[in-house]
């Protein structure tokens, strides 16, 4: 019930009922006590859906003002945390430079312990979970990353450290960054009404996600599915930093761009800046900067198109230069995609450029804080708010 009301917004006590299949008196009592821990709230307003059969019926909405999680986005170059209210309304975004020693995580748990602490100062009520978006490998058996090859980081059990760091019980749950912006797009961007999607994005490399039957694929263990930057389809020769050779991202990231326009960038911030600015050239018609970009779209279409054999997605969501290759030259992509397809697909691609830009990783962190905490209530095992636990004696 309250995962529903997360997702669909207030919604009345008759259409709770048929949702769940709870008599009227069920639903009232399962509607007090998650008042009584402030996760959600009731108007008397008489919707025209219940004058209709002659019945008032109570609202129900989430109190997305009291019942929060706290959301946390690490990046090379900054760590960004917001809180999310149950309903999915995001507060007041605080960002920091993130000053990171390679393969050192001290300097950078003391700069979340920094944001976390600040967050946590300046909310009245705990956070319900927190949910920490990785640049890296994150495993999904115990949450560690195991691998965030930017930052050096190697089997750092980041919640556990946040844990000890922090004054919080709530639970702690970490992943890939790609994924959780696979997910977000799922549940609030442009995967909504798609079971069966994969999201699609490049900056400096290749990030993606794969949700399968309404569910983030996560694979075996320990959970690495949705690496798709190192698939193996590309130059066997051109070497990728994670230590393999022939990635996906080595052919269509920011280096093979870099490669095209002639250009030769070292460092994360200057290749940034180098991207930006190519992007930014290339949305005013420079020809130089647009061949740099469309040059890797042959590449980028074989991987879309292997893609699709392998799981056959509803949609695919496409962010960073993707959806730019999207934008400026959407007829070669789909040529492209259609000259390598399966011969057994049907109908074209569909192909949507991503809906919550750079909110998409804080709002994925978020949604999984959210699952981490219901998975909680499912099993008792979750924390009550403070709030609740007072109501409760």
């Amino acid at each position: 019930m309250l995962r529903y009301l997360h997702l669909n917004g207030p919604t009345t006590r008759t259409q709770l009922g048929k949702i769940t299949g709870l008599t009227r008196s069920a639903v009232g009592d399962l509607v007090a006590e998650l008042a009584a821990g402030e996760l959600v709230s009731e108007s008397d307003v008489v919707t025209e859906f219940a004058r209709s059969r002659g019945r008032p019926s109570l609202l129900v909405a989430p109190r997305g003002e009291a019942a929060r999680v706290l959301a946390v986005v690490i990046r090379d170059d900054t760590l960004r945390a917001a809180w999310v209210g149950l309903g999915g309304s995001v507060g007041t975004v605080a960002e920091m430079p993130h000053d990171y020693a390679p393969g050192d995580p001290e300097p950078s748990l003391d700069q979340l312990t920094t944001l976390l602490r600040g967050q946590l100062r300046d909310s009245r009520h705990p956070p319900l979970a927190i949910g920490l978006a990785v640049p890296g490998l994150v495993r999904a058996t115990d949450g560690a990353v195991a691998l965030a090859p930017r930052l050096g980081w190697r089997d750092l059990r980041l919640a556990d450290e946040l844990r000890r760091r922090i004054d919080v019980d709530a639970p702690i749950v970490t992943g890939n960054d790609s994924n959780f912006i696979a997910l977000a797009e799922h549940l609030r961007g442009a995967g909504r009404d798609h079971d069966h999607m994969i999201y699609l994005g490049s900056e400096l490399g290749v990030g993606g996600g794969i949700i399968v039957d309404g569910r983030l694929l996560q694979g075996g263990h320990p959970g690495y599915a949705g690496e798709v930057g190192h698939m193996v389809i590309g130059d066997a020769a051109l070497p990728c930093y994670c230590g393999g050779h022939g990635c996906w991202e080595t052919q269509v990231a920011a280096d093979a761009v870099f490669r095209h326009a002639g250009v030769t960038v070292t460092g994360a911030h200057a290749r940034k800046t180098a991207l930006a600015d190519l992007l930014a050239r290339s949305e005013q018609r420079d020809t130089e900067a647009r061949d740099a970009l469309t040059a890797v779209l042959p590449a980028f279409a074989a991987g879309v198109a292997t893609l699709l054999s392998l799981f056959n997605p509803g949609r695919v969501i496409l962010g960073g230069v993707f959806a730019h290759l999207l934008q400026h030259a959407e007829s070669d992509l789909r040529t492209a995609i259609a000259y390598r397809r399966p011969v057994l697909s049907n109908g074209p691609v569909d192909l949507v450029p991503a809906e919550l830009g750079v909110q998409g990783p804080l709002l994925g962190a978020a949604e999984a804080a959210v699952d981490a905490f219901l998975a909680g209530l499912r099993t008792g095992s979750t924390a009550t708010p403070r709030a609740a636990r007072g109501a409760d004696r």
